[in-house]
């Protein structure tokens, strides 16, 4: 199956998990410590190669990286921020979502899962990423894979797998 080979810029989507604290809604509140998921919405942004381009545009290898944009860590409204969390466990009692911060680090970076890359291509030695290929975001609990690299910035050059 031919899949597109990935390009700085591309889009890195998917969830992870951090560790939150913050208060609860309980009264009087306590203070809540666990984990939430959140939304990670990156691209492919670092490490990229500086010896092959399609298009004038670098390919992203299995020695790249994904970053999030500066305003997705932000809150309240940033989605990879304590108040955006989601699924918290434990459940109860309910966090106070404006009161949440993420409290591992380091927050933003990706990098792609031992599973990601050309069995074929390679760049300098090292394996091309391919739309679809599996990405360990920043989970503060060592999750592996949470997210996928999608090829959006090139249509041109694929690879037979």
């Amino acid at each position: 199956m031919d899949k597109l080979v990935v390009v700085e810029g591309d889009p890195v989507n998917g969830k992870d998990t951090h560790k939150v604290t913050g208060s609860t809604t309980s009264s009087p509140p306590a203070t809540y410590t666990g984990t939430a998921d959140f939304v990670y919405s990156g691209s492919m942004s670092q490490a990229v190669s500086d010896l092959v381009r399609i298009n004038g545009t670098p390919v992203a290898l299995v020695t790249s990286r994904s970053t999030l944009p500066p305003a997705e860590t932000l809150p309240p409204s940033g989605k990879h921020s304590g108040p955006q969390g989601s699924n918290f466990i434990p459940p109860a009692p309910a966090p106070q979502p404006l009161t949440l911060v993420i409290t591992d680090a380091p927050l933003g970076v990706g990098t792609p899962n031992a599973l990601a890359g050309s069995t074929l291509l390679t760049v300098d030695g090292v394996k091309v990423l391919l739309d679809g290929d599996p990405v360990d975001t920043c989970s503060g609990i060592g999750a592996p894979a949470g997210s996928r690299v999608s090829a959006r910035g090139q249509s041109l050059v694929t690879c037979s797998e």
